[in-house]
């Protein structure tokens, strides 16, 4: 008589398991790898020094829908691999990058951010989480600072202000404030075009040191 084979319990659940990881992997290593290589080269054809407003538009169009199609698939990655994949709260991430950014550059960092302060929505913290790192990113590669702080507070004008401030001896690419075509950095171009896709801004003062102000409307939080 031919036996069936006999399945463990629990085994079913196990191949569902790793199917769900082999595929979050595949999904990540092939589409997403892609869209970032394409994401690269936009901002590289940005830099090129290319003319024309159309064609800026243009550009800026590609490197938007490019970023939308890695979101989708972030998404897709973090809904198929379950809790494990979700991401950590904002001021967890912003913990480590201080530590990591500590690590990396000798330099000291303060991080004094109040958790309800920065409980966005999670594309939002995304966003500001990469606005804060292309900053310290600048104080690590120009500011000759010995210490930086990343501070929190809620403004009158329904707004949440994340500083990152140090005591080096400021950014001047940072108070030209130029587009990429004009010779400008994309790093702080791209900050501010995303931020101000939410209806922020990011506000610069270089008089002693860099002090940079990542402003998010209020109403992103989840806790108002």
């Amino acid at each position: 008589m031919f036996a069936l084979p006999v399945r463990r319990e629990g085994s079913m659940s196990e191949e569902i398991s790793s199917f769900q990881q082999a595929l979050a992997e595949r999904l990540h290593d092939g589409p997403l790898q892609e869209l970032v290589a394409l994401q690269l080269a936009t901002a590289n054809l940005v830099r090129s020094g290319a003319e024309g407003s159309a064609k800026t538009a243009h550009v800026v169009e590609v490197g938007n829908r490019a970023q939308a199609a890695i979101d989708t698939l972030q998404q897709i990655i973090r809904d198929l691999m379950g809790d494990a994949s979700q991401p950590l709260p904002l001021v967890s991430r912003l913990s480590e990058l201080c530590e990591q950014f500590k690590a990396g550059s000798g330099i000291d960092c303060n991080l004094q951010v109040v958790p309800a302060h920065v409980d966005f929505e999670p594309g939002v913290a995304e966003i500001v989480f990469r606005a804060l790192r292309e900053l310290l990113t600048n104080v690590r590669k120009h500011s000759r600072a010995t210490v930086v702080n990343l501070t929190t507070r809620l403004r009158h004008d329904a707004e949440v202000a994340i500083t990152v401030a140090d005591n080096g001896i400021g950014l001047h690419s940072a108070s030209q404030r130029k587009h990429p075509f004009q010779g400008g950095g994309f790093g702080l171009w791209s900050i501010e075009h995303r931020l101000g896709e939410l209806g922020g801004t990011l506000e610069i003062a270089n008089d002693s040191g860099l002090r940079a102000t990542v402003v998010v409307p209020r109403r992103f939080l989840l806790r108002g």
